[in-house]
């Protein structure tokens, strides 16, 4: 049996991969509404950084996994040298929680990060000297960065000159939260490469194309503008973290390209939002591929089954009103998968996302949108801007 802390989204879709396999999953849940405990009646109620319920999950389990970062990782590490198999690894879970860790391990291993530097709350110059004595190497304007707790655009602050940068440090300060600080990269486009890894074996999908509005990922395609030898760079290099980290599980390296060059943003130690496209886009998923991982069971072909893949996040309409009410316009576009996730709706929130598979691009794009835009969901301006979206 699996055990997952936490049960959103990635839970459930997690849930449906283990059972289609046969494979029983066990959830730890804050909320019994939560999105991936509405599907099963394997649920412990309790916060991810509950000891007791940790060790209740641990007893019900072969393996212990997660589908988010809000962890303890000392405490984790108890379970894991007490026997307790917690996969992808406490090493290889802190490398998703801490970014200042994450930067200064792929740095030390020659691997391509924009350049940093962690602010010392011990360091006897106040933070935001610290921020001025960065930029007097290179220049403004720069990025402040959250090193944890930060995700989906949240814990990232740009700073455009000495003035902003005192005072996001100043309210960093107050609020207890970590900060680094890096140079502003001029960005061409985002992408993501996705991983699988057991002992054995090392599996990586093809490299898509993501568009994030105020931080937050809007919709992917698959290849996008992700050229051949980009692609190739993308995935070895993810394949290389994965082999050097010791990776148990799927992992996803969000990137910047930025010229001829590829430049590691964020980590995520988990399936992840960017590859959600592998339900019906590729010969195996991600959340099949990390079951199988935790598992020790050999890995499934991470190879694309189209020659093209959209996939469109849905976001809650203005209203407030819940999409599943217009489920019937979403599933009139032909060829659209619609995965709505049982969450409470809300205007802005994230709710589920729509997949596209085919021969051509622009034509999955399209129809991707034309069922998101069926369930209330809007297109960003900077979305539409890109290219035609009918």
């Amino acid at each position: 049996m699996v055990g997952i802390v936490g049960a959103g989204q990635l839970a459930r879709m997690t849930i449906e991969a283990a059972s289609a396999l046969g494979i029983p999953v066990v959830l730890l849940a804050e909320e019994p509404t939560s999105a991936g405990a509405q599907i099963t009646s394997r649920v412990l109620l309790g916060a991810p950084t509950d000891a007791g319920q940790l060790w209740a999950l641990a007893a019900r389990c072969d393996v212990m996994t997660f589908d988010h970062e809000h962890i303890d990782l000392e405490m984790l590490t108890t379970f894991e040298e007490a026997g307790v198999a917690v996969r992808p690894g406490v090493e290889a879970m802190r490398m998703g929680v801490d970014k200042a860790h994450m930067r200064e391990t792929l740095r030390a291993a020659g691997l391509p990060v924009a350049q940093y530097a962690v602010l010392d709350p011990t360091d006897p110059r106040p933070l935001a000297t610290q921020v001025q004595d960065f930029a007097s190497v290179y220049g403004w304007p720069l990025v402040l960065k959250a090193s944890r707790d930060g995700y989906d655009g949240k814990g990232v602050w740009p700073v455009a000159n000495p003035a902003a940068a005192a005072s996001v440090c100043a309210r960093a300060e107050a609020a207890g939260i970590p900060l680094m600080v890096e140079i502003h990269v001029p960005i061409d486009f985002e992408l993501s490469a996705l991983v699988v890894r057991r002992a054995s074996e090392t599996r990586a999908w093809p490299v898509v194309e993501t568009t994030q509005v105020n931080g937050v990922c809007r919709e992917l395609v698959m290849p996008g503008q992700v050229t051949p030898a980009m692609a190739t760079s993308a995935q070895a290099l993810a394949v290389q973290i994965a082999d050097a980290i010791g990776l148990v599980g799927v992992m996803a390296v969000e990137l910047f390209a930025t010229g001829d060059t590829v430049l590691v943003n964020e980590l995520a130690l988990r399936p992840h939002n960017s590859g959600h496209w592998t339900i019906e886009g590729s010969v195996t998923s991600q959340f099949e591929n990390h079951v199988r991982a935790v598992l020790d069971l050999p890995l499934g072909s991470t190879e694309a089954a189209f020659p093209h893949v959209a996939t469109v996040n849905v976001f809650g309409p203005a209203d407030g009103s819940d999409p599943s009410g217009r489920l019937a316009g979403a599933l009139a576009v032909e060829g659209a998968h619609v995965h709505l996730y049982g969450k409470e709706p809300r205007a802005g929130r994230k709710l589920g996302h729509v997949t596209v598979c085919g021969a051509d691009q622009s034509d999955v794009r399209n129809r991707a949108w034309r069922a998101a835009r069926a369930l209330g969901t809007q297109v960003p301006t900077s979305v539409s801007g890109q290219a035609a979206v009918r």
